[in-house]
């Protein structure tokens, strides 16, 4: 999602410490995949990000381990929000939800899980407060 990322959709995340993430954007035709349509790969990026960005907003910041999509339907190409917040969280492990939606409703579904890596414990347990530095 970084600015020197040529593939990026232009999405900028809003975000806030009870563990939420949100944008609104709009995808064109550089993002199609069925004519009309958001490539689902771009949908996928989009929602690990989001996921990710909730995560990281509640304390809980961590890699994906896993990321599973429900394809409601097709996501049209124009402007679009996606939403995320943290569902749950045990020890090293947090899960994340979210969703992209149009005008009409959701078009995409996430649930991820995000782990804390080694290397991140190791800074922690060392007096770092700061996760990702």
């Amino acid at each position: 999602m970084g600015l020197r990322n040529a593939a990026a959709p232009p999405v900028v995340v809003e975000r806030d410490p009870s563990g939420r993430a949100w944008s609104s954007f709009h995808l064109g035709a550089a993002f199609e995949g069925p004519p009309g349509l958001v490539h689902g790969g771009v949908s996928a990026m989009i929602l690990d990000q989001l996921l990710g960005e909730a995560t990281g907003a509640g304390g809980k910041p961590g890699m994906t381990g896993t990321l599973t999509l429900r394809y409601r339907r097709g996501t049209p190409l124009g402007d679009l929000r996606g939403e995320a917040w943290i569902d749950r969280s045990e020890g090293i492990k947090t899960w994340a939800r979210g969703h992209l939606e149009d005008a009409e409703g959701v078009t995409v579904e996430a649930e991820g899980l995000f782990i804390l890596p080694r290397w991140a414990r190791e800074r922690i347990e060392a007096g770092n407060p700061r996760y990702f530095e």
